[in-house]
């Protein structure tokens, strides 16, 4: 996983004792600890799941990004393990010296939140900390993986699931740590050459067990490993407890809905769950939705026409669903991504749609005319949503609040300034001369004619924000939360909610 670490001793675990342990693994699974790997670009794409399986993988981390860059085969390594029964996580390789832990976060989020699913195949994700040279956004190691856990947390709970993050560190440098990151599961690194079977991560460095004395969840034991199917050398872990109990869950809550749409005359509106699930309030029409049927990946946005007589759907494959006189122009379903959907966006005749990925990638379908996009730049943090004009310019919104414009008005940003939150999507005025975006604690940040109405940041919610929608005239807005609660402000009238 791992490069430059300093590990309190460099002997690497022999060859022989893999291959008997490996060996026990099959012959007594009730009782091994049952081992894994992770892996990056350093591999490749040409992994074969199916014979790491048969090896004895039961388990697999593949690197997401590395502070705001993104690893060209995480993609490629999530949908092949799943497809071979090799339950997977994504890690971010922090750099704390560089980013807030709320905009790294936010990317690895926009990279590898749509992989992070409820599937019995989702590994917790994992946060790599290795670089101790400084820190942006926090007043210690600990705060900022704590701050990054509960940003992590969030997200994946308000699309639905429950998980519990791993950091992972040296024994050594789990120094740089406090009993604070307790909480979180750990994956301990010391290439200390003893068994993984039977030996322990802490032989050395005792006294920075920040987790408690003896205690690990998964151990990395050595980086210079053979395994079937895994092209070159790789990253050997063990598990101290069974793979089902790393593996992401459902969330018991409804912390699943991510978008909302309102009606034409904005007496109504309808809010999307992760799985397709439509709910009409008001005056808007139901015309359909994807709830109880298998979806390839989980939704992630909708749009409506602004005729309000129909929506779209897509999903965070790009797969696209259309209701009532919602047309199909045309989906990415099916088609390889570089990172994941996360919105998208109606044209002003309702006869088309833009969907934007989570790196600024920018698809056009019907008559929605593409000005340029973020895709293959070099992004601060990753993209989290769009929004159109009347005259079908757009802008898109990084999870750092930073605005990016196309064919239409830049009236400013929040990109570079303290957040406290991460931004989660973004709304127009009218015909486009000014903007709302907020954060996932209900903050609201205003841009142009886009007037302030009120917020909720500072208040406790039970669930974090997925959403904002404005009201037809602009003098107003609605917020969504993730279990489906909804706050009105200004002229924006409640309808119910979907918790």
């Amino acid at each position: 996983m791992k490069t430059a670490i300093q590990q309190s001793n460099s002997s690497t675990l022999s060859r022989a004792a893999i291959v008997a342990a490996s060996l026990t693994l099959a012959a007594m699974p009730a009782v091994a600890r049952p081992w894994g790997v992770d892996v990056s670009y350093v591999q490749g794409n040409g992994i074969n799941w199916g014979s790491a399986k048969g090896w004895g993988v039961t388990y697999a981390w593949a690197k997401a990004n590395q502070g705001l860059g993104n690893d060209p085969d995480f993609t490629a390594n999530e949908g092949n393990a799943k497809a071979n029964g090799v339950p997977i996580g994504g890690y971010d390789f922090a750099e704390p010296y560089a980013y807030s832990p709320a905009t790294e976060s936010g990317h690895f989020w926009g990279v590898a939140g749509g992989y992070i699913k409820a599937d019995g195949l989702t590994v917790m994700p994992m946060l790599d900390m290795e670089r101790f040279s400084g820190l942006v956004g926090a007043s210690s190691y600990s705060d900022w993986a704590n701050q990054w856990c509960n940003d992590t947390v969030n997200n994946a709970s308000a699309n639905g699931v429950k998980i519990q993050p791993f950091i992972y560190t040296s024994a050594c440098s789990a120094c740089e740590f406090n009993s604070s990151v307790a909480g979180w599961l750990s994956d301990i690194a010391d290439y200390n050459g003893e068994n993984g079977q039977t030996g322990t991560p802490w032989s050395t460095c005792t006294s920075c067990e920040a987790w408690g004395a003896g205690v690990w969840t998964s151990w990395q034991v050595d980086d210079t490993s053979s395994v079937s199917g895994i092209p070159g050398s790789v990253d050997l872990d063990v598990l101290n407890t069974s793979v089902a109990a790393i593996v992401a869950t459902s969330n018991q809550t409804t912390h699943n809905r991510v978008s909302m749409a309102r009606s034409a005359d904005s007496k109504g509106y309808w809010i999307v769950a992760t799985d397709g699930g439509v709910f009409s309030f008001g005056d808007a029409v139901f015309y359909g939705s994807m709830g109880g049927q298998h979806l390839n990946a989980p939704m992630v946005g909708m749009a409506a026409r602004p005729q309000g007589d129909g929506y779209w759907l897509v999903g965070s494959d790009g797969g696209l669903f259309t209701f009532g006189a919602a047309g199909f122009h045309g989906s990415m379903g099916g088609t390889h991504l570089n990172a994941p959907m996360v919105g998208i966006c109606s044209t002003a005749s309702g006869n088309g749609y833009w969907m934007v990925g989570a790196d600024g990638g920018i698809f056009t379908f019907g008559d929605a005319p593409y000005h340029g996009g973020m895709g293959g730049q070099h992004l601060n943090a990753s993209i989290v949503g769009m929004a159109s004009t009347s005259a079908n310019g757009y802008w898109l919104v990084g999870s750092d609040g930073g605005i990016y414009s196309f064919s239409a008005t830049f009236y400013g940003s929040m990109g570079g300034t303290h957040l406290n939150a991460p931004i989660v999507s973004m709304s127009t005025h009218k015909t486009g001369d000014g903007y709302w975006m907020n954060g996932s604690d209900g903050g609201i940040f205003t841009f142009g004619a886009a007037g302030f109405y009120g917020s909720l940041s500072g208040q406790h919610l039970n669930a974090p924000m997925t959403a904002i929608q404005s009201t037809g005239d602009g003098a107003g807005y609605w917020q969504l939360g993730g279990d489906g609660g909804i706050f009105t402000f200004g002229d924006a009238v409640y309808h119910g909610g979907a918790n």
